[in-house]
């Protein structure tokens, strides 16, 4: 992460302005080695901010040592790419998620072609499925609390661009896709959301396709009763969310981009057709609080 400084006026001590230098010398340290298969970009405003729910733009000042992250991803002998995070100056305390804030520590949040793709709870990962093309891989830093971390305004990220040729892709364009439709555009919802490929109701009601897969979610007081859940759906399948909360709440899929209100009291139902592999969490949109990780394969 580099942040330009002001242009050292003449009455500055000139020591100032040499340690200024210096200081952004060793800022631009960690992002000037890339591994063969990646280009490091340093434009923030070609990394994808913004591009996806940030829960509510909540975020955090660092504070020295000031922390930041480097990115690598790596060819897998065996196909497909492994992504290795480093975090330096930051501790990954994936014990201490959806907890209060602690200065200089968190979690990592996975960034794919401006999309949320994941949690990182530590240094090596392997790569979601990708096609064939050029994307763009960010990873930033997260607060226990799930604000973004930010110097000076400025989003303590890291971000590599990744040109996968078709020999090398590990999924084909048609698999991600959307399926022809055969109805009128979905209507939106009322917090002006679209709505995804199935009908949504709400005080019990039920959805108007009979889904392969249900997840059903529990929420009190923003936590999922007994944890977090682990699912795995077939490629193509139609998954049905079935979730009741005491509290108002919106329920994002991310990389799918789908995201729901939830009346408190009241059970919100909806489903959608996972038509794109990988892993993929489900969270409540105001906390960041994980309530199901969900792997389409």
């Amino acid at each position: 992460m580099t942040k330009a400084r002001p242009f050292a006026a003449v009455l500055f001590p000139l020591l100032l302005f040499v340690s200024a230098c210096a200081d952004n010398a060793a800022n631009n340290s960690t992002n000037t080695t890339a591994p063969p298969t990646t280009t490091t970009t340093a434009a923030a405003a070609a990394s994808g901010h913004g591009a996806d729910h940030q829960h509510g733009s909540t975020t955090r000042e660092a504070v020295q040592p000031y922390p930041s992250v480097s990115v690598r991803i790596l060819e897998d002998p065996s196909g497909g790419w492994l992504l290795n995070t480093v975090p330096t100056n930051y501790r990954l305390a994936p014990e201490k998620v959806s907890t209060s804030h602690v200065d200089g520590e968190g979690h990592m949040h996975l960034y794919i072609d401006g999309v949320k793709v994941l949690r990182l709870f530590g240094e090596w990962h392997q790569m979601p499925p990708l096609t064939a093309g050029t994307h763009e891989i960010r990873v930033e830093l997260s607060t226990n609390d799930h604000a973004t971390l930010t110097r000076d305004g400025t989003i303590v990220d890291h971000t590599v661009t990744l040109d996968v040729s078709p020999e090398q892709a590990t999924i084909g364009a048609a698999d991600t896709a959307e399926p022809p439709a055969d109805t009128a555009e979905p209507p939106a919802d009322t917090a002006g959301h679209n709505m995804d490929d199935s009908a949504m109701t709400q005080d019990g009601a039920t959805a108007s396709a009979t889904p392969d897969h249900t997840i059903a979610l529990d929420i009190v007081d923003g936590a999922p009763v007994g944890g977090h859940q682990r699912v795995t759906v077939s490629l193509n399948s139609t998954v049905a969310i079935l979730a009741s909360s005491n509290n108002a709440e919106e329920i994002h899929i991310h990389g799918y981009d789908i995201l729901h209100s939830i009346s408190a009291n009241e059970q919100l139902q909806f489903s959608f057709t996972a038509n794109i592999p990988g892993v993929f969490e489900i969270e409540l949109e105001g906390s960041g609080r994980l309530l199901a990780q969900l792997t389409v394969s």
